[in-house]
């Protein structure tokens, strides 16, 4: 091909991804100004979500030949996910919880992929896997973040042990 095709094949794939990633920016702000309007219902969902996961992690146990190791890595994970959805909306950044849950999402991550390097399996079939199996509920928690930003000074004060009673 020529030289002038081959510069608008590539001007043209680097606008696609200019354009994918503002369409990923305007999602992600436009699920965050739905998860602040109503926290309880998003408090629901990451309940089933990761309700869901745990049935699968289960269902990996007994109809499948994952390894272990990643399995109880990834049934661990989502254990402090429940962990940290007893304070929802309320994610303390410095809390144990979100330490916990930080730490076991990154060991998810490394035993995943540790197996799926070593056994092959396409592209498409280990980002879906990564998607429902790890990423979802830490995605819901990222997603939410700024949910404890935008509540009202009266309930945090509840939340904290009504340090400001007397006022």
């Amino acid at each position: 091909m020529g030289v002038v095709f081959n510069g608008v094949v590539y001007l043209s794939g680097y606008l696609l991804m200019i354009f994918i990633a503002v369409c990923l920016a305007s999602g992600m702000y436009y699920m965050a100004e739905l998860v602040e309007e109503h926290t309880s219902l998003t408090r629901r969902i990451m309940l089933a979500c990761n309700v869901l996961v745990l049935a699968v992690h289960v269902l990996f146990l007994v109809f499948e030949s994952l390894p272990l190791s990643a399995v109880a890595v990834g049934l661990a994970a989502h254990a402090c996910y429940f962990w940290m959805l007893q304070s929802f909306p309320f994610i303390q950044i410095k809390s144990p919880q979100f330490g916990a849950s930080c730490g076991m999402l990154v060991a998810t991550h490394y035993f995943w992929l540790t197996h799926f390097m070593n056994h092959f399996h396409s592209m498409m079939h280990v980002v879906c896997f990564f998607v429902l199996n790890v990423w979802l509920v830490p995605f819901g928690f990222f997603i939410s973040l700024s949910v404890n930003e935008s509540t009202l000074p009266d309930r945090q004060t509840s939340k904290a042990g009504g340090a400001f009673k007397g006022f």
